[in-house]
């Protein structure tokens, strides 16, 4: 058998090989699993998403302005395959492409498959759901059966196998396993995951390995699937009622006369009176008493705030204590939170879909602490004494415990209300990652 042996006193690069890329990118995770494989040092430099890429030495690095890019001392490379493929290639020892040139090839073409029958679809289901693409459900349904396709694939590889090529991990495995954390995670429940029991075997003996570990941390399966933020519909317009003709000259009253002989009890001239539209019903929060307390001018003056603290003493003196109540939120999946940004935005699509409550209510959610995993809790004003009303406009709130504030007169309470409103640095010993103001 031909055997791999070209690269086998390939020298491993003296300099750090750097990687440009944003934080969670699943694209990056094959590079940098392949890394750990090999004993290859990789830095991942800070990255600021429409700053970084956009900037002119950016670019010069990749015209097309994509990432991830890799910087090594003889140039640069981009794309993620292109990169992950230099990487598994340092080491020839290491079998990342295989045992021999054919399994090289086996290599290819998992990973090519992976590009074009994986990668597509996980990408038209899961960038709506983190909201990086508009929602689609057209688009969404197809690639769930994109997806059933492509696992069908792989299950029927996987019955007599444990890995993709050959007796162990190679570069096939972290392709298509990177491909697959974000859906194991947040898409794939177990329902769905049910008809691929090889693919689950063999996903989670890829994510337990060691080099995996260290990119990946630990990757929980997805226990109820996380939805793309739904698009609100327009409200219809109502059509004008149409204007009645102007009655025409009298002619000669025979004429008249004439027109109304023929004239049958529903052909009558009387102008039919415009229905009356249907007034839209009331939010059973209009129902309640009338508050003493104006929720927008307690915006106003927490918007128009230099000091949010100074302004914590006028919203004690407005608050209407039976009119509205205070609520502690917690999200109750936290130790699933790995990534940033990806955390960032289920906040900002809870914030969306409870738009409903604009008039009634008032909230700031906190992204805590610097690294995974990421904790996500917030302190809500609500019209009110009841949590139902959040609950019934936004699906999402069930994922979250929410815990009435009862003693408002206590110290510690409002210094720690004042907190989750006012900080910047950081609440209760955890520093702020991220922060969102419902308003």
């Amino acid at each position: 058998l031909l055997r791999l042996v070209g690269h086998a006193h390939t020298p491993i690069p003296a300099m750090a090989l750097k990687l440009i890329t944003y934080q969670g990118n699943a694209r990056a995770f094959k590079a940098l699993i392949a890394a750990e494989y090999n004993g290859v040092t990789v830095e991942v430099p800070d990255f600021e998403w429409g700053v970084t890429n956009k900037s002119e030495e950016f670019l010069a690095k990749n015209p097309v302005g994509k990432v991830p890019v890799l910087e090594t001392a003889e140039g640069n490379i981009f794309e993620s395959n292109a990169i992950a493929r230099y990487i598994a290639r340092l080491r020839a020892d290491t079998k990342l492409y295989g045992e021999t040139f054919f399994q090289s090839g086996q290599v290819d073409a998992w990973v090519d498959w992976c590009a074009n029958e994986l990668e597509v679809p996980v990408g038209a289901w899961f960038l709506p759901v983190i909201g990086m693409a508009p929602n689609n459900p057209k688009a969404i349904g197809k690639a769930k059966v994109d997806i059933k396709a492509a696992l069908t694939v792989l299950e029927n590889h996987l019955l007599s196998r444990t890995f993709l090529v050959g007796n162990q991990v190679t570069l096939a495995d972290i392709v298509v396993a990177s491909a697959l954390v974000y859906p194991f995670k947040f898409l794939l429940d177990a329902e769905f995951r049910s008809s691929f029991p090889c693919v689950v075997r063999w996903f989670r003996t890829c994510v337990n390995q060691a080099p995996f570990r260290a990119v990946l941390g630990e990757v929980p399966l997805c226990e109820k699937e996380v939805e793309a933020p739904k698009k609100e519909k327009a409200a219809k317009k109502e059509k004008a009622p149409k204007k009645e003709k102007a009655p025409k000259k009298e002619k000669a009253a025979t004429d008249a006369d004439a027109a109304g002989a023929g004239a049958g009890p529903e052909e009558s001239k009387e102008a039919v009176p415009a229905a009356v539209p249907a007034k839209k019903p009331k939010n059973p929060l209009d129902l309640l008493p009338k508050s003493s307390m104006s929720l927008d001018e307690w915006k106003r003056t927490y918007s128009n705030a230099t000091d949010l603290y100074a302004a914590m003493e006028e919203f004690w003196k407005m608050l209407d204590r039976e009119g509205y109540s205070l609520w502690w939120c917690t999200y109750n999946y936290n130790a699933e939170n790995s990534v940033g940004f990806m955390t960032s935005n289920l906040v900002g699509g809870f914030m969306q879909r409870t738009d409903e409550l604009r008039k009634y209510a008032f909230g700031v959610m906190d992204v805590l602490n610097s690294e995974k995993p990421f904790e996500i809790a917030g302190c809500w004003l609500l019209r009110g004494q009841e949590i139902k009303p959040l609950l019934e406009v936004n699906p999402d709130a069930e994922y979250y415990t929410w815990t009435k504030i009862e003693d408002l007169d206590d110290e510690a309470t409002r210094k720690r209300v004042a907190d989750f409103w006012c900080a910047e640095e950081a609440v209760e010993g955890k520093s702020i990652f991220d922060s969102k103001v419902f308003k």
